[in-house]
């Protein structure tokens, strides 16, 4: 991790709801977090916790609904649902006689304008905008590598795309670069004119590595990128991103569901739970010291290579009703230990301090 702490990335209660007929289902829910400059931050929770949705909410390939997003302390994206319902309350309590008008006029008056900035962001950072630092300096590698190429694509173009967006014509210039960026992912210029489909999972992940490294950016969302392949396959590719990593400076936001692989190769990581973060700390704190019933559960489904141990282990359910008891008390984000986070409440931090006394 860099020394500087230098924050190049900050989530800020980041909401993504999605409308289900009469239902909504809360996909991403007061989500918070910081990514400094040259670090591997990961982000790990089963299938369905949110983690794709946060990358690609950070990225605005979804508008959010709340929160907002900062990149080199400018905001990118921000949610207006929150203000909304916040007026809405504020004229609700107004009918109610909780407040007066005088006080309703200021709040609503407060909102709307928080409404405005958030709009005004929302324009300047727009994908529209060919010069941005979302194109040039945010790039993603996506999880399924043969949905995110065009098949009608070359490697070449597809690889290009993001050059040719920015507004580079130089042919020469561009070739060079794509050559570059095929040799530096492990494969070779002959397979620039070659289509996705004739390559393997592997293959077609490193073109979307190159698709992404192509544009220098100083930020890439990695998508779960070694869950589609095998054992072998995995080893490359996390080692080829743990070296573009070094060799370039790049800052990774890393989404996946195995946590071994996650300790192998961020700095920090972050749990996610039915659309929160249950637990945050240092790679090597979190493994020493997990705090949190779920991800212990999460620890204890790492599979050992000793086949005698592996059988005897005894795995750890998470059950959220039976393990919480927020009837009194509701849960909120603590410093258990400096660095270290946990969703919790007075009673369970008492009792996780406890724990690591003993």
């Amino acid at each position: 991790m860099a020394d500087n702490k230098e924050v190049l990335l900050k989530v800020d209660h980041l909401q993504q709801y999605f409308k289900m007929g009469k239902f909504e289902l809360k996909a991403v829910d007061g989500v918070s977090f910081d990514i400094f400059k040259g670090e591997v931050f990961g982000l790990v929770g089963e299938s369905g916790c949110g983690k794709t949705t946060t990358g690609r909410s950070i990225i605005r390939l979804y508008d959010i609904t709340g929160g907002s997003v900062y990149y080199k302390g400018e905001r990118i994206c921000a949610g207006v649902r929150s203000y909304k319902d916040a007026i809405k309350q504020a004229r609700k309590d107004l009918k109610e006689g909780k407040i007066t008008k005088e006080e309703c006029d200021e709040f609503i008056a407060k909102n709307r304008f928080e409404i405005k900035a958030a709009k005004a962001d929302h324009k300047k950072w727009s994908r529209k905008n060919k010069n941005n630092a979302l194109i040039n300096e945010i790039q993603m590698i996506f999880q399924d590598p043969i949905a995110s190429l065009d098949p009608r694509m070359t490697v070449r173009d597809i690889i290009a795309e993001g050059l040719v967006i920015r507004g580079v014509k130089d042919k020469e210039y561009i070739d060079n670069m794509v050559y570059k960026m095929l040799e530096t992912v492990g494969l070779v210029r002959e397979h620039a004119n070659r289509y996705p489909h004739e390559f393997s999972g592997g293959q077609r992940q490193r073109i979307g590595i190159a698709r992404a490294v192509i544009m220098n950016p100083e930020l890439i969302i990695a998508d779960e990128p070694i869950s589609a392949l095998d054992v072998s396959i995995q080893a490359q590719v996390i080692n080829l991103l743990h070296e573009l990593s070094e060799k370039m400076g790049l800052t990774i936001l890393f989404i996946a569901h195995d946590l071994a692989v996650v300790k192998y190769f961020s700095d920090r990581i972050a749990v996610m739970y039915f659309g929160k973060i249950v637990e945050l700390a240092t790679s090597d704190e979190l493994f020493a010291h997990p705090c949190h019933p779920y991800t212990r559960s999460l620890l204890s489904a790492i599979p050992l290579p000793d086949p005698i141990t592996e059988k005897n282990r005894k795995r750890i359910t998470y059950n959220p009703v039976l393990d919480h008891d927020y009837s009194k008390e509701g849960p909120s984000m603590k410093e258990v230990f400096p660095g270290h986070f946990v969703l919790c409440n007075d009673e369970e931090m008492e009792k996780y301090l406890a724990e690591y006394k003993e």
